[in-house]
């Protein structure tokens, strides 16, 4: 295991009680964060990121914006799909991949980790290897997985 790992899981322990369980568990993973692993989000693609700002006929002006992020997972075989809710800040900052642009604009997930913001909101943010990078603030969020067949 990597020392920044260590670090990071560490860290992660720290603010483990301001975490929703399954958003730990997630960050907490190795095998989300391991270079040989399938549901490691290192070396995965961006396939789509979608905004939607959910609302009810009743109340237009309280909507629930959520966020989802699809992956192509780093063998290929998968989607990993990332669902945010209850979105309060996104941004997403876009540089062209130097390494092999016709792969992939973005180029692959080099590193992702989860935070506290100073008013108790999670941070997920994933750096791709081109320098863009994805930041989402959010209640909670979740991980699924869709293998090809």
């Amino acid at each position: 295991m990597q020392e920044s790992f260590v670090l990071y899981l560490q860290y992660l322990e720290t603010i483990k009680a301001k975490l929703p369980l399954q958003v730990f568990e997630f960050a907490s993973n190795e095998n989300r964060h391991n270079l040989d692993s399938a549901h490691s989000l290192h070396d995965a693609w961006l396939t789509s990121l979608t905004v939607k700002e959910n609302r009810r006929a009743q109340r237009p002006f309280e909507p629930k914006p959520t966020i989802e992020i699809v992956l192509l997972g780093p063998l290929h075989d998968r989607e990993i799909v990332l669902s945010y809710v209850n979105v309060s800040s996104y941004r997403v900052e876009g540089e062209p991949n130097c390494f092999n642009a016709a792969d992939t604009l973005h180029g692959d997930v080099d590193r992702h980790e989860v935070r506290v913001s100073e008013d108790g909101l999670i941070v997920h943010e994933i750096k791709f290897s081109s320098r863009s990078s994805i930041i989402i603030t959010c209640d909670n969020f979740a991980c699924t997985e869709r293998e090809y067949s």
